[in-house]
């Protein structure tokens, strides 16, 4: 029942299937600056881009447990491990070559790049 009013919903509304928001793959074809090509003749700029963290530099704090007092040089008191949180930077930003999957916003004006495919997705 609630999934067939909300497939009225979204029949109701009307347009082309470009004025909704879309899963679109490409191929990053320069790093610096960043553009991502999705099409032969569709090539995004930065411009249109939005970066997730996972394809960008960025820092984490891990929390790690240590099985012997040497792992943390601290005191282990009742038998509970020692445990140390420790920065750690992750480099995801793009390179030339990565595939990425990207949401195309609605309206097809912006493009949230949220996931590293490794190599060019067309092989």
């Amino acid at each position: 029942m609630a999934g067939e009013i909300l497939l009225g919903m979204i029949n109701s509304r009307g347009g082309l299937d470009s004025d909704y928001s879309d899963i679109i793959f490409g191929t990053v074809v320069d790093d610096a600056p960043l553009k991502i090509q999705i099409s032969n003749q569709m090539t995004l700029t930065d411009a249109f881009l939005n970066l997730g963290i996972g394809v960008t530099k960025h820092k984490v704090w891990m929390k790690t447990t240590g099985r012997k007092r040497e792992d943390f040089k601290a005191p282990i008191e009742d038998g509970t491990p020692a445990t140390k949180y420790t920065e750690y930077e992750i480099d995801g930003r793009l390179k030339r070559g990565d595939g990425v999957a990207m949401i195309r916003q609605d309206g097809g004006q912006q493009f949230y790049v949220f996931e590293k495919l490794g190599g060019d997705v067309d092989g």
